[in-house]
């Protein structure tokens, strides 16, 4: 999934400005017509022409092979973001992060919907440097269109506005210094591309931070995810350890993004619960701070990054979950003696907290029939299909504030290039809500249009226990243990998908026993504590741990909101 995170911070800064009524088809025409050669950061044919004071026609030719094809283009982005780490105040942000210009922070890159410009149609709104935006686009060829968007009333002439304008076929950022009309050509269109702007125009988006702080957010996100690679607990920072660095980060983004703060244990010392206290079905929540479990708590409220399930066979105690952390030994659905998973967990300082099931839920879990079914999933790929459309209930109150449903189809059409395989992720989940079969990201946008739909409606279709994907059915590791419990029995013929439960969701079911009577070593490593936590030196707490009774297809329409405090609305 690291290829998830490069390939999207990558392509916002390397999608180059296009600024050009008159259109050429060679290098050659425009340096007639008055442009000149320029340098450019990232290894492409840079061309510019001034058309009056403050405001400038650019056209980019990029190399032959595509951005990124040259090592020195790895190398200039490298210089850029090590550069951007030299003013230390700059990462000191106590609020919440939003979309707003301010202070650097984590993933404030990311760009905010404001409006869409459509052929014969105006579009207005305001923005942080300049109070008005007029934005018109209009054909000017058979294969060309000129989107034109006017900027004035500036709050200051030190700033600046960056916008990324984009659909699923197009992408343009630029940044806005001036105030006056800028033009953007779209040239060389083909007919599909021309048919998807006809249809749906061009949406424009906001990058949320300042100009000077784009490269400070990229480096700090970078940092989430930056270290403890290997299954090696041998190798230092790149091993299966977690690095000061990255830890650190993932306690601060959570701070700055949620408003809670990870506290320290007052006695982190690991030790081996004795299997005889744990039951199968019992629920162990873990985390470890490199990045994705820190996504599910921004995007969800959880504070568990990963949930794995108990289950005796034949007299030996196993913890079973869906696993894709790249730190671990093994990768999918399976199954690991408890020992050697304490093991495994203690190598790459993973918090683990004991959550047993009530006495009157232990007895009614079949664990025969749960891991009947367990065997029939054993082996399957981590269930990335779902990795984010679990906690995506609703078409707007279900994301961060940093984050618009209408910039991930443009986003994932871009990543297509650099990482088609998780491109393929998100088209078949997408082909699945539509009940379409391989379509591509373009394609889907024209379905989703014919049938008056948007991207967030979508998005928020309950995904479906029986789906099938490229690669069988796709249980991230919350849904795993859900489907695990409804194979055992504790649903009953209830109608609930475990593939909408995220780990929150999972322990916030009145299955857990808040009041559990602690073994003990337990007592004896934390007087004060509520559950039994195995290991790591972070304190592990659970919100809403045991409030929710099951009911009918529960967990598809709620929202969950990081600004709201992850309020639950009754009846969702």
């Amino acid at each position: 999934m690291k290829r998830v995170f490069c390939a999207i911070f990558l392509t916002f800064l390397l999608v180059a400005p296009v600024h050009s009524e008159g259109v050429f088809d060679t290098i050659e025409e425009y340096l007639e017509a008055g442009f000149d050669q320029i340098s450019h950061d990232f290894g492409a044919i840079h061309l510019v022409r001034e058309v009056e004071e403050g405001l400038a026609e650019s056209v980019v030719f990029w190399p032959e092979n595509g951005y990124l094809s040259e090592a020195n283009h790895f190398l200039d982005i490298f210089s850029i973001l090590r550069d951007s780490h030299t003013n230390p105040e700059k990462y000191q942000n106590p609020d919440i992060i939003t979309c707003s210009p301010g202070k650097s922070d984590y993933w404030k890159w990311l760009p905010d919907h404001v409006g869409t410009a459509k052929l014969g149609e105006v579009t207005t709104f305001s923005s942080p440097c300049f109070g008005a935006n007029t934005v018109t686009l209009r054909q000017v060829g058979a294969n060309s269109v000129v989107l034109e968007h006017n900027v004035s009333n500036y709050s200051s002439w030190t700033c600046a506005d960056t916008f990324f304008y984009a659909n699923t076929q197009n992408y343009h950022l630029t940044s806005l210094f001036f105030s006056g009309t800028h033009k953007t050509t779209f040239s060389g269109l083909t007919d599909y591309q021309m048919k998807e702007i006809k249809r749906s125009g061009i949406k424009l988006f906001r990058v949320c931070d300042s100009l000077i702080n784009i490269f400070p957010d990229i480096f700090k996100t970078v940092l989430l995810f930056f270290g403890g690679f290997s299954t090696n607990p041998n190798i230092p920072f790149f091993g299966s350890h977690t690095p000061f660095w990255m830890v650190d980060a993932n306690i601060e983004f959570i701070k700055h993004g949620t408003g809670y703060e990870w506290k320290k244990r007052a006695n982190s010392t690991r030790f081996d619960l004795d299997p005889k206290y744990i039951k199968s079905g019992d629920f162990i929540a873990a985390t470890r701070f490199h990045g994705m479990p820190q996504i599910i708590q921004y995007g969800s409220g959880s504070h568990a990054g990963h949930s794995i399930a108990a289950l005796w066979v034949e007299d030996e105690l196993y913890f079973v979950e869906s696993q894709g952390g790249w730190y671990w030994p093994k990768q999918g659905i399976q199954r690991t003696p408890y020992k050697e998973w304490l093991q495994y967990a203690d190598n790459a300082d993973v918090l683990v907290t004991h959550l047993p099931l009530k006495p009157e839920i232990r007895e009614k879990f079949n664990a025969t029939a749960a891991y009947e079914w367990f065997k029939t999933v054993e082996g399957l790929p981590y269930g990335y299909h779902n990795f984010m459309f679990g906690w995506i209930d609703t078409p707007h109150d279900s994301y961060p504030p940093v984050l618009h449903p209408e910039v991930l189809a443009p986003i994932f059409s871009i990543v297509q290039s650099l990482a088609p395989g998780v491109s393929t992720i998100f088209n078949e989940a997408i082909n699945k809500r539509l009940g379409t079969e391989n379509l591509t990201i373009p394609e889907l946008a024209e379905v989703i249009d014919s049938r008056n739909l948007t991207w967030a409606e979508v998005y928020a279709i309950p995904e479906q226990d029986s789906w099938v994907y490229s690669d069988g059915p796709s249980l991230v590791c919350g849904s795993f243990v859900v489907a695990l419990w409804k194979a055992g029995g504790l649903f009953d013929d209830m109608e609930v998908q475990a593939t909408e439960f995220t780990p929150r969701d999972a322990y916030s079911l009145t299955f857990i026993d808040p009041n559990p009577e602690l073994a003990p070593e337990c007592k004896e490593n934390d007087p004060t504590a509520q559950f039994c936590q195995v290991m790591g030196k972070l304190k592990m707490e659970f919100p809403q741990l045991s409030t929710v009774d099951p009911y009918p297809h529960m967990n598809e329409r709620c929202p969950s909101r990081a600004d709201d405090g992850f309020k639950r609305t009754p009846g969702c």
